[in-house]
């Protein structure tokens, strides 16, 4: 889903423990920039307005953007906390132009 440096970062392998955050986008977000997006998908943890699922649905749904959370977690709170430090990290790696969204995946039709 991010591309560093002009090259596709690798999702890990499965794993039974890993969970994704998954926020959701219109196609007319199209428009938005790469920070935009970002910033949006901040919005949408904080306030709860994501899935939680054992894989990446950005795979199998356009207009998604899936943040990977490794570990145990107990609860759904959990999650989206260290969900919400994972897309912080990726949005200022974004405003720095380091990071970039495979904008191909995420608004496919």
């Amino acid at each position: 889903m991010f591309y560093q440096n002009g090259r596709l970062l690798q999702e890990p392998e499965y794993n039974r423990t890993t969970k994704w955050v998954n926020v959701f986008f219109d196609i007319c977000d199209y428009r938005w920039d790469d920070h935009t997006i970002m910033r949006t998908i901040l919005t949408c943890i904080r306030t709860r307005v994501a899935s939680i699922t054992g894989h990446a649905m950005h795979h199998d749904i356009p207009l998604c953007v899936s943040i990977q959370v490794s570990g145990e977690h107990g609860d759904r709170e959990s999650i989206l906390a260290a969900a919400e430090l994972s897309a912080e990290y990726l949005r200022v790696q974004v405003a720095r132009g380091s990071i970039h969204i495979n904008r191909a995946l995420l608004f496919r039709r």
